[in-house]
């Protein structure tokens, strides 16, 4: 046998043994945690090497830090990495202070979608949201908008409302409210929410469609049942995001519909699809939301994945593939619900 053969047969024995424990991680992953192995890798990266521990509370000094860090880095003015593959058409626009850009493509489409980027209503807007913003806008060929609103400490919720209301009321005027969908994740899904609940206050309609994505729907985390999710999740801890929920509120009450929609008049809603992780802290808010809204009589879609974590629509992991689909289709659809 020659060197070389050898060589190929140590590289084809190796290649296999990998293929076979990545068979059996797989095996395991599906049986233990009711998901795949690439979506326990990616829960496993992310309690490694996420911004949990800032969060967490035993160590107020590292929060603090945390929250100075993101003083300085939100006043700065954001830009689109230039690295990011994004194959949209991408303009931006600044009014009023609140720049926002509109991915969007050569052909013609009355969809448009107004989304809110999660964060904690603290971290900017991240690479994982540019790229599910550019892949809808490719899927769909709707118009997708991204306001890079303000965020805490430096700003409140009041100065986001104002902003994102009048760039809702904007889109409306030019496409018509059944051509305007709202979505949002995390603390953008909240936000979503919360700006939609008001909108009969300024005489608006409702959007065709409002899609939240792990939406957080109550800011004090007071929801004794989160306690049974915090070992689950690896992104997310409750003390952190109440205190940054009170620099969000800045001095006014944190259960205020506003803050958290869950506390608010849901029946004025319509066609709500709503998305959470079975292994995330989110998820008893979520549920209970849910339920408000088939109480109220609203037509609604709960969309909840066991075994997977925060925002897993956005994950590049293949559960994520079908969640992906049906917001493209419900993006399609305008205000119809028959799918």
């Amino acid at each position: 046998m020659t060197k070389t053969s050898r060589t190929l047969i140590n590289a084809c024995a190796a290649l296999v043994g990998v293929a076979g424990t990545a068979a059996a991680f797989e095996g395991i992953s599906r049986l233990r945690w009711g998901r795949s192995g690439v979506a326990s890798a990616w829960a496993g990266l992310q309690r490694a090497c996420g911004g949990r521990a800032d969060l967490l509370g035993r160590d107020l000094g590292r929060f603090e830090d945390y929250v100075e860090r993101h003083r300085i880095e939100n006043e700065r003015e954001y830009r689109i990495p230039a690295w990011l593959p994004l194959s949209s058409l991408v303009f931006e626009e600044t009014r009023d202070g609140m720049k926002t850009y509109h991915l969007g493509t050569t052909g013609k489409n009355d969809r448009a979608v107004l989304y809110l980027h999660g964060g904690a209503y603290i971290e900017q807007i991240a690479p994982r949201h540019w790229l599910f913003a550019d892949q809808l806008c490719q899927a769909t060929g709707a118009e997708i908008c991204v306001p890079i609103y303000p965020l805490a400490p430096a700003h409140d919720y009041d100065e986001a409302y104002s902003l994102i209301i009048d760039l809702y009321e904007g889109m409306v005027e030019r496409r018509g409210a059944d051509n305007v969908i709202l979505m949002g994740d995390g603390a953008g899904g909240g936000l979503a929410a919360g700006v939609v609940e008001t909108f009969a206050h300024y005489d608006l309609p409702q959007p065709a469609q409002l899609i939240l994505v792990s939406p957080e729907l109550d800011i004090t985390m007071r929801n004794p049942d989160i306690h049974a999710y915090f070992d689950l999740d690896p992104q997310l801890a409750p003390w952190g995001i109440a205190q940054v929920g009170d620099i969000w509120a800045d001095g006014d009450d944190a259960t205020a519909p506003r803050l958290s929609p869950i506390n608010g008049d849901v029946s004025i809603l319509r066609n709500v699809t709503t998305f959470v992780g079975g292994r995330e802290i989110l998820r008893p808010d979520c549920v209970l939301w849910d339920q408000r809204l088939q109480e109220a009589g609203v037509t609604h879609r709960l969309v909840l994945q066991e075994g997977l974590g925060h925002a897993w629509p956005l994950a590049p992991i293949p559960e994520a593939r079908a969640a992906r689909r049906l917001i493209a289709d419900i993006v399609r659809s305008g205000a119809s619900w028959d799918r």
